[in-house]
């Protein structure tokens, strides 16, 4: 049987950025897709733009909430589809295809629990393709990005975002799923568009961080010397591009993202 797939977004005063997404999902020619609008309780507009697109929701909350991953385990919940997404308001699915031809990749691989693919992300100097071989590297971080990124239904809900995290719940929750033993799988193609020019992670990037190396700490590994050293590296790129032109930064920040990841 084709698997049921779940696409959840998550949205709280949303209104310049949530029609894209909607589009985009409603564009999808996948037959057996589920819809699920998660709102924070939106006083913006947003609830009436999805009101536009409510023919292509099979699932709508509106509500206040603990924040983005309370919002997100919400969804989680109430999806009924066999692999559930998370798709951000602002970030869209490359084409129209993404999801069908996921599908498939699913049915030609059973034992998969997890399945990531590549992500395009734009940020302000440029855009920057991802490309992940594997899950985790060596450094036991998470390499995928949850945009891309397809989980069994059941594992979501087995393993809910920790909600003492504000900003790396999403590293929390695929590495325990990872260190469980579940199967990740490659699927070498391009799914999601990512906007990286603003959002909780991109604004507060050094908390993001510190919170990523708190888990590997608890976790068991040594990384307290690699913590002080990524951190000072982060706290220069950030004073690097706050005091510097964008004139200047910018090509300078798009070069180095040809070859790193960016901070």
């Amino acid at each position: 049987m084709k698997p049921k797939i779940s696409v959840v977004t998550v949205t709280y005063n949303a209104a310049a950025a949530i029609e894209k997404t909607l589009r985009s999902v409603a564009s999808q020619t996948y037959d057996k897709l589920e819809y699920l609008i998660i709102d924070g309780g939106s006083k913006d507009g947003t609830l009436a733009i999805v009101d536009r697109w409510r023919d292509h929701i099979d699932y709508l909350a509106s509500e206040p909430d603990k924040g983005l991953y309370d919002a997100m385990n919400k969804g989680s919940f109430a999806a009924t589809g066999d692999f559930v997404i998370m798709l951000n308001s602002d970030d869209v699915f490359v084409d129209e295809h993404v999801v069908e031809d996921v599908a498939a990749f699913i049915e030609a691989h059973p034992e998969a629990d997890v399945i990531f693919g590549d992500t395009e992300e734009i940020w302000d100097y440029g855009t920057v393709r991802l490309s992940p071989d594997t899950a985790f590297g060596d450094n036991h971080k998470m390499r995928i990005s949850p945009q891309a990124t397809f989980a069994r239904t059941a594992l979501m809900q087995a393993y809910p975002f920790d909600l003492q995290y504000r900003y790396a719940a999403d590293f929390a929750q695929f590495s325990a799923m990872q260190r469980a033993g579940n199967v990740f799988l490659r699927f070498d193609r391009l799914i999601a568009r990512v906007e990286k020019r603003g959002g909780v992670t991109h604004d507060n990037h050094l908390a993001s961080a510190t919170e990523i190396y708190d888990i590997l700490a608890r976790q068991g590994y040594d990384v307290a010397h690699e913590k002080r050293r990524i951190l000072r590296h982060i706290r220069w790129v950030e004073s690097f591009k706050r005091l510097l032109p964008r004139w200047f930064t910018n090509p300078l920040l798009r070069l180095v993202a040809k070859y790193y990841k960016p901070l």
